[in-house]
This record gives structure tokens, C-alpha cells and sequence, in this order.
């Protein structure tokens, strides 16, 4: 029997019920033993404008997207014209039968200039500005159209409040009803949808029945899904997952101030600041204390986190873009000084507020170099949903391990990754703790007396010892005497060597693959699952592939990576920037220069099919360049 692979899209207006009917969706499929691969993208306006969630379902763990999708579930009429070429023959379009007669010119929700490429679309295909010729051109291709009427369903089984409130219920409900899940797996997708919400339980099953009712009184096709033992999971995203680690890693004090898509992290510990486990011996329930502060701005963010972590705490704090650029003098001062402090730097579309809610991976050379000055800073990032997890805890070790400000790299696309997780091993990252001063009547916090450049670290509280943002004497004194000079610049750029010599090599690089593969795969961030499954679909084409995964870009493994790469044949680079960034800090530390590329800077989550069509031109016709454009 051929594997159930299903690839489904449910769009609608910014503050409509996506992520509810997301949330419903993925967790009655997770029940009946499904896994869930699904990316949110919503627009940066409060409410209104286009956003949708893109899933892909198999009983497999599924790590990237494709289109076409095989369902498209419409819960307004911009939906069907956003999205009319994701859909092909054999696709189903699920639509409210209301959107019959609806002109392009009344969708005030899509921006001028998608407006105009739509037209231009329909134009060119000889088809009216109206549902009516997007769902000629659907019936030309092979799409079968499903038209539900939403308000006469709504109103017949709930009373009381508006009909579009249930909208995104009666969506999820079709789409379940269509693929044969049983109504009790939608049943419990809702209330834990609606888990925060139990008064509105109750109607949102109403409306469920009736989305099973009407498929089933239909001359609608239904498929027939298999259903599995459903493992222990967790329903994570990258915002969580991240969250997680952190707690895992003893966090203690989080600050941050509210950015897409950074709020999430912030947001979810906030929920948690009263943690309660059992001790494993003893079996005794007991609590931890997690203080999340959201300050004025991320000035006072970076300096709280600060001046928190000189009390000996475990401190964090979370940002994108702008934040960054905010944080860039306070992260300066923690390398002079030395404090451990880690900043989850969350990328998005940019420069200055770019594409607020869009991907992006263009801060990696910002990252790298924020600050002015020279100072040591570890710079790494992750790209799956336990990677988010365990370098989360290892961040945090880092960073005390080694006195240095450590810069923890996801991408917006992760950050909103909705993914199906197996049990995390608690004991995998066991937590370090900073080099503790024993001497307190002597203290030098700044000792030179250091083989790995790493001083007993002075607490707030228990030490006494001066710290300022100029440089300084082995006690904090102020200074400009130059052999003092050099000998604190190489006290504290030893710790970076210290760093590269003890963080294990597949925290920094990892190769997947063949090691004599036809092609070598180069990216980090999210595109890590993405191109592992190019990798498998390329195998049973019989092109071999493999992928130079990069995890930390500073201190960075060139010994590694140059080893690998003068080995390989076909190179390609792929990352979500216009300036391949990866490659310039592969040419940087090894002289290599990169010459195929793969790159997406439009904001939007690269595809399966995007990259396998990609790789085919560039085996084929050996451009140095393909830019994917595609997505809505």
C-alpha cells in the first residue's frame, strides 16, 4: 500500500482562526498516529490581509514542504486567488459556496501589486477578475471543486454569535471529513484547539458534526485512511522548542521586548515562570523560579540581561532584526567584560522593518561581526525542532562555560515550524556552570593567570571587584597601558580557541550523506530537513547527494569544512539571503569559493519541489545562480 503523503493548505484573513484550525487539523491527525509538517505565514497587519498555514501529514515524520498541495481549504475568496497555481490536477479545493459572483476588485485584503500580478495571471489565461474564473481555470486543470455553504451549516447547528466565527472550524471539519478521519480524532483536534476556551468547545463539535454530516449526505469522494498507534509526542514550534531548552538549561531570567517572531519564545516562558517538577529520587513535587521581564525597549533588554547575569544567574534574552541592531552596543560590553549572557536572535525579512512576519536569513554576517571592536562571542544556529531544544540548554552552557556572549541563530521559518517531536533525553546536555572564584580576598576577576583565558568569574552579591566598559587591569581598574592592553585582547580572544578546541565537531558542522556523492549540499538553519529530503528523493532518481550542514559559524570548523568540500564534486549553496552568507564565511576561513547557488529572499519557506527543480537546472545547465520566486 503506498504511503498516505498529504500536502494541505488552509488560508484565510489575518485574525481569522488559522492557527486554531491548524492546531484542530494537526492534532486529530497526530491522535490517529499521523506526523505534521506545517509552516504558518501570516502577513504583518494586525488582522485582515492574507495569511495560511502549508502542512504536509504522513505516518513517516515528514521534514519539508511541496506543492502542489493536494487539499486547499479557502475561508475567504483571496485564499482562491492567492493561491489558485498551488493546486494542480488531482488537487481539491474546498471553498464556501457565499464566494460565487465575488470580483478581484472587491478584495480590499490584497495589496495593490498582488493585485496586479493576479490580474495579469488571469489576463494572460483568457479568464475573468471573479471566483468565477479562477474556478473555470481549476475545473480546465483537473482541481475538483468543493463548494460548502458555511453560514447555512453554522447558523443550522450553533446559535448565537456570528457564523464567521466558526469558520476555520468548518474548514478543518471538511478537510477531516474528506481525507475519512474519524469524527472522534476531530472531536479531540477541537478541544485541544480550544483547550483555553472550554465554554466554546461544545459549539465548535456542533460544527464539526455538521462538516461530517454534509460530506457524508454528499456525493463528495472520501478517502479512506489507515489510522496507527499514536507514540507520546509533543506539538512543538521553534519558538517553543527554543523555550524549552532554555528551561531544560536551568534558565532563570529572560528579558525581551515584544518582536515578530521573537515574542513567542518570550511569551511561552512567561506562562511558566512557576515551574513545577518531581525530583527523581525522592518522587517530591518541587518548584523553580523563572523571572521574565518585558522591558521598554531592547537597550534595556541586552543591559538587564546584563546585569542579572553578574549576579551568577542563568540569563537569556530574545530578539530579531531591529532589537539586534539595538542590542549591538550591550553585547560590546559583555565582551569586554566578559558576562555570559545569550541573545536568541531570531532572523526575518529586512533591512530596517523589511518583512516583519517573513523569513529571512541575511543577519548571519550581522551577527557574526555586531559590536565594535574585537571580542570573542560564539555565534550558532539551529535547524530542527530538537536541535532548537538541546541547543537551547547548550547556549546557556556556553556561555558561563566560557564567559562570552553566545548568539543563537533560528530563522523566522523554524521560529513558526509547527513539528510533532518524540521524547527529548533530559540528560543528554547536562548543565555547566561558570569558573567559580574560590579566593575572595584576593580576587582578580579579570586574572591573567589562565592557560584558556578563562578568570574566575566574579558574582554580585558574594565578590567584590571593579567592571567597566574600558579596558582594564587584572582587578578592573581602568587602563591604556599598552603590554596591559595586549595581554587582555589575548586573554579574552583565547577563550575563542579554548571554545574551538573543547565544543565537539558535530555541534559545529555535521556531513549527511555519502562522503563521495555526486553533489555536496552546503546550507544551515531551517533548509537542514528540507535538503535531507531532496538527498532521499534525489537517491531513488539515482543521483547520489549529500549536505554540509553548518551548525556554528563561530569559532567556526574550517579544518572541517575544507576537508570536505575539496573533496566534493558538484557544490551547491543553499540559503534564504541574496548574498549567499554562508559562502562568504566558507571563503573567509578556507579560501574556497562556492560557484552554484540555490538562494530565496522573498520572505517565504523554500519547497521539496523548488529545490529538486533547482538542482535539475543547475546539473543540467550549470547556471551559477537559481533564485526561487515562488510562493505566495
Amino acid at each position: 500500500m503506498q504511503e498516505t503523503d498529504i500536502n494541505l493548505l488552509v488560508g484565510g484573513p489575518q485574525g481569522g482562526g488559522i492557527d486554531s484550525a491548524a492546531n484542530m487539523i494537526s492534532m486529530a491527525f497526530s491522535l490517529a498516529g499521523y506526523n505534521i509538517y506545517g509552516i504558518r505565514e501570516f502577513h504583518s497587519n494586525i488582522k485582515g490581509r492574507h495569511s495560511y498555514i502549508h502542512f504536509r501529514i504522513k505516518h513517516e515524520r515528514p521534514k519539508s514542504l511541496k506543492y502542489p498541495v493536494d487539499i486547499m481549504v479557502a475561508l475567504d475568496p483571496d485564499t482562491l486567488f492567492e493561491h489558485m497555481f498551488d493546486v494542480a490536477k488531482g488537487s481539491r479545493v474546498v471553498y464556501d459556496s457565499a464566494f460565487n459572483g465575488f470580483n478581484l476588485k472587491n478584495a480590499r485584503m490584497i495589496t495593490s501589486d498582488t493585485l496586479g500580478r493576479i490580474e495579469e495571471e488571469l489576463s494572460s489565461r483568457n479568464l475573468t477578475y471573479d471566483v468565477q474564473g479562477v474556478l473555470d481555470y481549476f475545473k480546465k486543470t483537473g482541481i475538483d471543486v468543493i463548494a460548502i455553504p458555511f453560514d447555512k451549516l453554522i447558523n443550522e447547528n450553533v446559535h448565537g454569535g456570528p457564523a464567521n466565527r466558526y469558520y476555520n472550524t468548518l474548514g478543518a471539519g471538511t478537510t477531516l471529513a474528506l481525507l475519512g478521519l474519524d469524527i472522534y480524532h476531530a472531536n479531540d483536534g477541537i478541544k485541544f484547539a480550544f483547550k483555553k476556551k472550554p465554554k466554546v468547545i461544545e459549539s465548535n463539535i456542533n460544527v464539526i458534526k455538521a462538516a461530517y454530516d454534509y460530506v457524508e449526505n454528499s456525493s463528495i469522494k472520501v478517502e479512506t485512511l489507515p489510522t496507527y498507534p499514536a507514540p507520546p509526542r509533543m506539538l512543538l514550534t521553534g519558538n517553543d522548542s527554543t523555550a524549552l531548552g532554555k528551561l531544560m538549561g536551568g534558565l532563570r531570567f529572560q528579558t525581551y521586548y515584544p518582536i515578530t517572531p521573537a515574542s513567542d519564545e518570550s511569551t511561552l516562558l512567561e506562562s511558566h515562570e512557576e515551574m513545577k517538577f518531581l525530583e527523581t529520587a525522592g518522587k517530591d513535587l518541587k518548584k523553580a523560579g523563572l523571572v521574565v521581564v518585558q522591558c521598554e525597549d531592547e537597550l534595556s533588554a541586552i543591559n538587564m540581561a546584563n546585569g542579572a547575569a553578574l549576579t551568577g544567574t542563568r540569563t537569556a534574552t530574545a530578539t530579531s532584526g531591529p532589537g539586534f541592531s539595538l542590542m549591538a552596543e550591550g553585547i560590546g560590553y559583555a565582551g569586554m567584560t566578559e558576562i555570559p549572557v545569550v541573545i536568541t536572535f531570531y532572523q526575518r525579512g529586512g533591512p530596517s522593518t523589511g518583512l516583519p512576519t517573513r523569513n529571512g536569513q541575511a543577519d548571519l554576517m550581522f551577527a557574526l561581526n555586531t559590536g565594535h571592536g574585537e571580542f570573542p562571542k560564539i555565534v550558532m544556529s539551529s535547524g530542527d525542532m530538537e536541535e532548537c531544544i538541546y541547543d537551547g540548554m547548550k547556549s546557556l552552557n556556553y556561555a558561563q562555560r566560557y564567559q562570552m556572549p553566545v548568539i543563537h541563530m533560528i530563522d523566522k521559518t523554524l521560529a513558526n515550524t509547527m513539528d510533532l517531536v518524540p521524547e527529548i533525553d533530559v540528560k543528554k546536555v547536562k548543565i555547566v556552570k561558570y569558573n567559580e572564584n574560590t579566593d575572595h580576598e584576593n580576587f582578580k576577576r579579570y586574572s591573567l593567570n589562565t592557560e584558556d583565558g578563562i578568570s574566575p568569574y566574579g558574582v554580585f552579591g558574594k565578590d567584590i571587584f571593579w567592571m567597566t566598559g574600558d579596558e582594564h587591569d587584572e582587578l578592573g581598574h581602568v587602563t591604556e597601558d599598552t603590554k596591559m592592553r595586549d595581554r587582555m585582547m589575548e586573554k579574552r580572544m583565547q577563550k575563542l580557541i579554548t571554545a574551538d578546541n573543547e565544543i565537539p565537531l558535530e555541534d559545529k558542522v555535521v556531513l549527511y550523506g555519502d562522503k563521495n556523492a555526486d553533489i555536496t549540499y552546503i546550507t544551515w538553519g531551517s533548509q537542514k530537513s528540507l535538503l535531507l529530503d531532496a538527498i532521499d528523493e534525489l537517491k531513488k532518481q539515482g543521483i547520489s547527494a549529500n549536505l554540509l550542514y553548518l551548525r556554528m559559524f563561530e569559532p567556526f570548523p574550517a579544518e572541517y569544512v575544507e576537508k570536505v568540500l575539496k573533496k566534493s564534486h558538484l557544490i551547491i549553496d543553499v540559503e534564504s539571503n541574496m548574498t549567499a552568507q554562508a559562502a562568504k564565511v566558507i571563503r573567509m576561513n578556507t579560501g574556497i569559493k562556492i560557484e552554484n547557488f540555490i538562494l530565496k529572499y522573498n520572505g517565504r519557506h523554500m519547497t521539496l519541489d523548488e529545490i529538486l527543480r533547482s538542482t535539475k537546472n543547475i546539473m543540467e545547465k550549470k547556471p551559477a545562480l537559481e533564485v526561487l520566486q515562488e510562493g505566495s
